[in-house]
């Protein structure tokens, strides 16, 4: 029996049963590796990765379902497909088992390629790299507009620099310069001012007490009116670790 152009109709595809065996024996073995990945790395993924893991199973059975209709089995061939796929899956379950380390890996990598940008590690906690010199800069901004930090466990005050405070809205010829402090070339002057907003990643402080300089430092100095706002903050391994 043809179309009505003498073209043959279309041939509906049914699953056979050696498909359907094949896919649940694919389903099956993703399931029973997440559960040895589980088992061997006990508390490596919490119940917040769960929907993750489910949703890669899912994927992979979508992807796999291929196998439903297959008759005429070519064993070179098809061994050669679930070996690819059960790496994906071996892959992909591994990210889940290791995420911590890989997600420290890839903070590692981003921080020796861009030190001053902060990595945020947790939902309270990140993290900035060493730079040169064994300084740690930051990029931040404040009252919304960027501006690039050099902490300062030294320095009382968060300091401006006349630039920056220009950029946030402050005419530094209109401020009164009678706030001493000393410095490593001698006794400095600025003028105290209150920052609407500073922010630094994730983290956001409001009335934040701060200095402008008289002259020209460089960078603006992240100094202790921001850090000791802070949960914690400690240096180690090359690294200055925030939690707010």
């Amino acid at each position: 029996m043809t179309g009505p152009w003498g073209a043959p109709p279309p041939v509906r595809r049914t699953a056979s049963r050696l498909g359907v065996m094949l896919w649940l024996g694919a389903i099956a073995l993703c399931i029973g590796l997440a559960l040895a990945l589980n088992k061997l790395f006990p508390g490596s993924a919490s119940d917040a990765d769960t929907p993750y893991i489910v949703r890669t199973v899912a994927i992979l059975a979508l992807v796999s379902s291929g196998l439903l209709f297959a008759r005429d089995i070519k064993w070179k061939q098809t061994a050669l497909h679930v070996g690819m796929w059960l790496a994906v899956g071996v892959v992909l379950l591994l990210g889940f088992a290791y995420q911590e380390e890989l997600l420290d890996v890839g903070t590692r990598l981003r921080a020796s390629l861009m030190p001053s940008y902060a990595v945020q590690t947790g939902a309270h906690r990140m993290q900035i790299a060493e730079g040169e010199g064994g300084s740690y800069s930051v990029y931040g901004t404040v009252n919304g507009k960027p501006v690039h930090f050099l902490v300062d466990t030294g320095s009382s005050d968060v300091v401006l620099t006349p630039s920056d405070a220009k950029k946030i809205g402050l005419d530094p010829d209109a401020l009164t310069y009678d706030k001493p402090y000393g410095t490593a070339n001698g006794i400095g002057y600025g003028a105290s001012v209150v920052l609407d907003e500073l922010t630094v990643a994730g983290i956001r402080f409001t009335k934040v007490r701060a200095s402008v300089n008289r002259t020209e430092i460089g960078d603006s100095l992240l100094g202790m009116t921001f850090l000791r706002r802070l949960k914690s903050f400690s240096f180690g391994n090359r690294k200055l670790v925030l939690t707010w």
